[in-house]
């Protein structure tokens, strides 16, 4: 049996919704889809890809203060959901020691960081996360 070598950083920057955060929009009834879909519910094969905003505002927060030992450095964890010119993604929020500061309505930005590393390969995985355009002061 012969063994590839797959490259998964190769993968990943050629995947684009990881790093240019594309979506698509359906030509017949506009509806719009993130991670891009080839059909669209209403059953339109002919979606158009487009780039989301890098900026939008906070909708909803929690804050994990029990997490599992993959993220103990990162404690409080801060979830978002955050609203991109329509598009509603789920993602981290960084650089926030307060996150009391943070209210719905809050300007953020996307932002690619690091997620995991794989400490047998070497392996770096990138991806989304949010932080707030202004800083994030109590």
């Amino acid at each position: 049996m012969v063994e590839q070598n797959l490259s998964i950083p190769k993968y990943w920057r050629r995947t684009q919704q990881y790093y240019r955060l594309i979506a698509t929009r359906c030509t017949k009834c506009g509806k719009t889809y993130f991670p891009p879909r080839r059909v669209c519910d209403c059953g339109n094969d002919k979606l158009e890809p487009f780039e989301l905003p890098k900026n939008g505002s906070l909708i909803t927060l929690t804050v994990l203060r029990s997490v599992s030992v993959d993220f103990e450095k990162q404690r409080p964890l801060l979830i978002g959901v955050v609203d991109l010119g329509g598009v509603k993604l789920m993602g981290q929020i960084v650089d926030c020691p307060s996150p009391t500061a943070l209210k719905t309505g809050t300007p953020m930005e996307v932002v690619f960081r690091r997620v995991k590393e794989d400490g047998e390969h070497g392996i770096i995985y990138y991806g989304y996360k949010f932080r707030p355009v202004k800083g994030c002061e109590s």
